[in-house]
């Protein structure tokens, strides 16, 4: 009897919680407008324009609001939400399908190498309150650092100069410059050593 009566004793909280304030626009009127032009101008002139068309998408993304440096190259499938967020440094390489959430500002240092499928994410949510509040915090990564493919950069997150972030790892907190840095949490495994020019 015992057993049968804890079966059937349900902890539902499902009520404190009323789902019906959850803010579903998280995007200022200003945001939504340009969200539309982007995904108009950007499918037509950036998506399928060639693939060795790196000036033309740098001046596309210029003309959009980002900054973007000399050199840099920005692969047609990169998933890019809000351009005007987004600050490039020179001769720095965005790979096939990477994500760029940004929500707040990306900022990708000179001669930074963004991998395949790489997510870099400028948002998150409150889960503490009932409204599920949009967070935005600021991703920066420096010179020379690499983010290797399939690598998640949540919200916050600076990476150190020439410091290297291991396949698919999932990046929470700051990553030291000059280390390479792996795993799920991501932490520091040992210095990134340069071989001497001969």
């Amino acid at each position: 009897m015992a057993g049968s009566a804890t079966a059937n004793v349900q902890t539902d909280t499902a009520g404190d919680w009323v789902y019906d304030r959850q803010v579903r626009v998280v995007f200022s009127r200003r945001e939504q407008m340009g969200r539309v032009l982007w995904w108009i101008g950007g499918f037509l002139l950036f998506k399928c324009s060639l693939r060795p068309m790196y000036a033309w998408r740098r001046w596309i993304l210029r003309l959009f609001g980002a900054k973007v440096g000399e050199q840099a190259s920005v692969q047609r499938s990169v998933r890019i939400d809000l351009p005007w967020n987004l600050e490039i440094g020179r001769c720095s390489t965005i790979g096939e399908n990477a994500w760029v959430h940004s929500l707040d500002k990306v900022c990708i240092g000179d001669y930074v190498t963004i991998s395949q499928r790489v997510f870099l994410c400028t948002g998150t949510h409150d889960y503490t309150r009932p409204e599920f509040d949009i967070i935005r915090k600021p991703i920066s990564i420096h010179r020379g650092a690499w983010i290797a493919a399939d690598a998640f950069i949540g919200p916050g997150v600076t990476i150190g100069e020439d410091a290297v972030i291991g396949v698919r790892s999932v990046v929470l907190k700051d990553m030291p410059k000059g280390m390479v840095c792996v795993g799920h949490p991501c932490v520091p495994l040992k210095p990134r050593v340069p071989t001497p020019v001969p």
